[in-house]
């Protein structure tokens, strides 16, 4: 036990060296560190609870429900985060929190996605959390064996492994870590909100773009509806609504038309006014867990509409680049 929280504050001592250099590479090394003691912790407390359910199961029913342990116990990070708070260990927010923290190391990683202006406090919010996660684990015995070698970096925050109070000097070697992670400083809120705000009007662009330099003018309402319908038109499930609701027209265009006509869009009008009310709400915000929570919702929630208005502008750029080759001659 000794040896695996003593590796969790050596990683977390090497996120903050890599936190220190404020590069974004850097703060994604940082986090795919601090995310792995998290899900390590994650596990070893479910690994506890199982633990104690063949302890108790020799005298009485199961403490814990065995079917959500095993559940617990598989690869999967989100289920050991869920739970992990039915068995008590955190609360809703940070069970919220670690959920989403852990998919922007998913899209980090996995997704070569940069998320160069919230990253960084991104990190440092990660580890405040991974800090009191771990202040609120409990192993069931503290050991010591022979065999466990401390490194010099845990050693910085709990001294000679041997001589100290084991549950004291963890608990001090957090509190430690998580001060030192506050003078990083404290940006969550402002970074998610610029970076918001960025996304909102990028798209604002890419409507107003389509709106007025297309080849017929368009209201607002009328360029976002035609960003999904043309889309849609083509997949199977605008097919089947379009068999289904008796078009025979012959032609693309009028399959698209009748489309936008009859289908009931979950967009069906700017969205620029609604996304900046949740801006305001999101830059009101003074609680990290739930400014982190609005801007992944927001994030989540828009993200396939503002694709199809960001490649209808594309399109619209691509076809304005190519009239401009022919008028040049090329």
């Amino acid at each position: 036990m000794i040896q695996f929280l003593s590796d969790n504050i050596d990683q977390l001592d090497l996120a903050l060296d890599q936190l220190a250099v404020s590069d974004r590479n850097f703060d994604r090394f940082a986090l795919m560190l601090v995310d792995n003691v998290v899900e390590l912790t994650l596990h070893r407390f479910i690994q506890d609870s199982a633990n104690q359910n063949e302890l108790w199961g020799r005298f009485s029913d199961h403490k814990h429900d065995p079917k959500l342990i095993q559940k617990g116990l598989g690869q999967n990070f989100d289920s050991k985060a869920r739970v992990s708070r039915k068995l008590g260990f955190f609360d809703d927010a940070l069970c919220e929190s670690l959920l989403n923290l852990h998919s922007f190391r998913n899209s980090s990683y996995h997704k070569g996605l940069r998320h160069e202006g919230i990253l960084h406090s991104l990190s440092i919010f990660y580890f405040t959390c991974a800090c009191e996660i771990l202040t609120a684990y409990k192993p069931t015995i503290w050991c010591w064996s022979s065999t466990d070698k401390i490194s010099y970096r845990a050693k910085k925050y709990l001294g000679e492994a041997r001589s100290f109070n084991q549950e004291e000097a963890f608990q001090a070697a957090y509190s430690r870590l998580r001060e030192v992670a506050a003078h990083m400083g404290k940006s969550l809120i402002a970074d998610l909100a610029l970076d918001m705000r960025s996304t909102i009007e990028s798209v604002d662009e890419s409507i107003r773009f389509l709106s007025e330099d297309g080849p017929d003018r368009k209201s607002r309402n009328e360029v976002v509806v035609d960003s999904q319908a043309w889309p849609f038109a083509f997949t199977d499930e605008g097919k089947r609504f379009a068999y289904e609701g008796g078009y025979i027209g012959k032609t693309v265009g009028g399959l698209v038309d009748w489309i936008i006509k009859n289908y009931s869009w979950q967009v069906s009008a700017d969205p620029i006014p609604s996304w900046r009310s949740r801006l305001e709400s999101l830059s009101r915000e003074d609680d990290e867990h739930k400014a982190l929570k609005k801007y992944c919702d927001f994030m989540r929630q828009t993200e396939d509409i503002r694709s199809q208005i960001d490649e209808s502008a594309a399109q619209l750029d691509g076809h304005i680049q190519q009239q401009i080759d022919i008028m040049r001659g090329k």
